[in-house]
């Protein structure tokens, strides 16, 4: 049996309010393991914070409060304050309605920061060679394009549904782009780790534990990057169905990009705590054989394999 569109709409707060609401749980533990130091808890020294990860943790979060806010506020003008014809279907099928392109913004927008840090963190981790990163950073740039005419159509639309004809493809396009930029990132951040990881063995520099702080990071990066996968997944489903399920969808869609985010430094940060040793050994064949110390007091270590060039031996690897 299908959803209509009210039902559709009105369970798009509640699971985005649930989703939201483990959002703000990692969101202050991230912050939290952003600002203090590990050991005592106590303010990091402003030359010590990371700040670019402090400001993109908090546009995030701004965005995702607003998405769910006019939601909310949404469902309350269509369900409680609007007594005119047509109900509360005629408040969300008005697509000159503030709220409806609002909504529309939030949800690209979340995924495209969240894809572009993905992009930069791969990126960053291959030494910086933008060959690596050149086909998900098309896919991007094209999907910046397909949401900015979604956006335009959505406003010239008669029914400001995001499943209607003229916007279906647009927002199809959209979501598949996403998958393809997430699997690929994540693929070869993977692939990264478990490379240094493998030549560490062969040079018997790993740690001698069961499971190594590289080890423990490619699981983080996997299981964390699978969360946003899937909800672009189901986004993606629902939209291909022309259910209004996708309303639902991308409530959990848009904060599950927050919940990764979060999830990634967490347990970078918690990997580091236990960690025996105060420093990882990362080996490189290459001419000759070198190898390069990361920072474990750093919290995007696992950013620093192969960064040689930008190594201190005084000082650590530069921050973030």
């Amino acid at each position: 049996m299908g959803v209509s569109l009210a039902a559709g709409e009105l369970l798009g707060p509640i699971f985005g309010s649930i989703t939201y609401g483990i959002y703000l749980v990692t969101f202050g533990i991230a912050m939290h393991r952003l600002l203090t130091t590990a050991d005592t808890g106590e303010w990091k020294r402003r030359s010590q914070i990371k700040w670019v990860m402090v400001a993109v943790s908090c546009v995030l979060f701004v965005n995702g409060t607003l998405n769910i806010t006019v939601a909310i506020i949404t469902i309350f003008h269509a369900f409680v304050v609007y007594r005119g014809p047509g109900g509360p279907e005629h408040v969300f099928t008005h697509s000159s309605s503030w709220q409806t392109l609002t909504k529309s913004f939030n949800v690209p927008f979340q995924s495209l920061l969240g894809d572009a840090i993905l992009i930069y963190r791969c990126w960053y981790l291959w030494n910086r060679n933008i060959f690596i990163v050149a086909l998900p950073l098309l896919i991007w740039f094209a999907n910046v394009a397909v949401a900015i005419r979604f956006l335009i159509l959505l406003g010239q639309a008669a029914q400001g549904l995001i499943i209607s004809t003229s916007v279906r493809p647009w927002v199809q396009a959209f979501w598949v782009m996403t998958i393809c930029i997430n699997i690929m990132t994540t693929s070869l951040i993977v692939l990264r780790i478990w490379m240094v990881e493998r030549q560490n063995k062969s040079l018997g520099i790993s740690e001698n534990r069961p499971r190594s702080t590289l080890g423990r990071a490619m699981r983080n990066i996997i299981e964390s990057g699978a969360i946003y996968t899937c909800a672009s997944i189901f986004t993606l489903v629902t939209e291909a169905l022309e259910s209004n399920l996708t309303y639902p969808a991308s409530g959990i869609e848009i904060h599950s990009v927050g919940i990764t985010f979060n999830l990634i430094l967490i347990r970078a940060a918690r990997n580091i705590q236990q960690s025996a040793h105060p420093t990882v050994s990362v080996g490189f064949t290459q001419p000759r054989t070198m190898t390069s110390r990361v920072d474990t007091n750093d919290i995007f270590a696992m950013s620093r394999i192969g960064k040689e060039s930008d190594y201190n031996a005084d000082r650590g690897p530069e921050a973030l």
